[in-house]
């Protein structure tokens, strides 16, 4: 069972629970009776594409570089995305 989760990284699981709550969130707003919550459900379809173009480049890193040296460079840019919060945050406290 372990080697079926093996190549699994941060971008992947974020961006197949994204995809997942797109796809659910953009069904029931163009299911509804108002436009503007269809034209918002898809929208929201085409904010989807990016995040399929992150997955096809991890997976393809993955392949090509390994499992672990991906995450390393996918927790280090989640680490800076925090660090750049963290810092706008505080400037807006000075501010």
């Amino acid at each position: 069972m372990k080697k079926q989760f093996q190549n699994w990284t941060l971008f992947f699981i974020v961006g197949i629970i994204a995809i997942i709550a797109g796809l659910i969130t953009s069904v029931i707003l163009m299911n509804g009776s108002s436009a503007p919550d269809a034209l918002f459900g898809m929208y929201i379809l085409f904010s989807l594409m990016p995040i399929l173009l992150v997955i096809t480049i991890d997976r393809i890193l993955v392949w090509k570089f390994g499992n672990k040296n991906v995450n390393k460079v996918q927790f280090s840019i989640l680490l800076l995305i925090i660090l750049l919060w963290i810092i706008r945050f505080v400037v807006n406290l000075i501010i």
